[in-house]
């Protein structure tokens, strides 16, 4: 039986999620634009390496969204685009499950008053990049980690995440330990390679940026209890060398990044325990600056 897939949220990480789940899927785009150019387009296109699939994906404009056929819903807006569709959530039949795929941190708080009875967090590993309306590059290939952040997981759930094999899903016991996890990471890697304009690699091979890197992952990992922290974060930038993280991308393209929902995360919990988290309160600063340059 082929479940129907909705995806909020058309950018690169919707259309690469679109592209690869093999499901009947709908894509909830913000503007009709992107929902006619991928009408006009019939589907979507995903890139990988010197290869290109075109994908029947329907396209819908948010606003004129219906869900009540819908079986999965997975949220792939930024995390301060979440408030902007927190009414559109309110309205989704309380059956359907919910995803959500954002980074950091700063959304959790608004998911407790939604009235759906299964909600998921997920983190992604994929890296992606949006090329236009319709075309996304699957830079390289992870998995979706997923948790269960109320309610409980069934047959549906569990057979939709297990459809396409290289695209694989793998269920976390505990959605905290999942999230701190992936916080980590984007909480070092993100903010200095937008502040610095370099892809994920780039961090490792200039020793005053390197050293940097491991100052900062030091003090995240103090905040976030972490343990072999350097080596994980030095992993990734290793098996991610020639990406720009996404928050680089946003600066690189002049738009708002999820620093308040990363950084502005760790400052907050270092807070709650009685500590300081200087480097990120300062990272948190010069972004939130960059940002202030363009989006005026």
């Amino acid at each position: 039986m082929a479940y129907q897939v909705g995806i909020i949220g058309a950018g690169a990480l919707g259309l690469l999620y679109a592209g690869l789940l093999q499901e009947n899927v709908t894509l909830f785009t913000r503007t009709k634009e992107q929902a006619n150019l991928i009408a006009e387009h019939d589907g979507i296109t995903v890139i990988t390496g010197h290869d290109q699939s075109r994908v029947d994906v329907r396209a819908i404009p948010i606003d004129d969204a219906d869900f009540t056929t819908t079986d999965f819903l997975i949220i792939t807006v930024k995390s301060y685009q979440l408030e902007n569709i927190m009414e559109t959530l309110m309205k989704i039949p309380p059956n359907i499950p919910l995803l959500f795929l954002q980074n950091g941190m700063g959304h959790l708080t608004q998911l407790s008053d939604l009235p759906q009875k299964t909600i998921l967090l997920g983190t992604c590993e994929h890296g992606a990049g949006k090329i236009d309306a319709t075309t996304v590059v699957w830079r390289g290939a992870g998995q979706t980690n997923w948790a269960i952040f109320r309610g409980e997981a069934n047959t549906m759930l569990r057979t939709i995440m297990m459809v396409n094999p290289e695209f694989p899903f793998f269920e976390q016991a505990d959605f905290k330990e999942m999230v701190y996890n992936k916080l980590l990471a984007n909480a070092v890697i993100n903010p200095l390679t937008a502040v610095l304009g370099v892809p994920n690699g780039a961090l490792l091979h200039n020793e005053y940026w390197y050293t940097l890197l491991v100052s900062l992952t030091r003090e995240v990992a103090d905040v976030l209890h972490r343990e072999d922290a350097l080596e994980a974060v030095v992993a990734i930038c290793k098996a991610t060398s020639a990406n720009y993280s996404s928050m680089a991308t946003d600066v690189r393209e002049k738009r708002k990044t999820e620093i308040a929902s990363i950084s502005g995360a760790v400052v907050a919990l270092a807070e709650e325990q009685g500590k300081v988290a200087p480097i990120s309160e300062t990272l948190y600063g010069l972004v939130k600056g960059l940002e202030g340059e363009y989006l005026q």
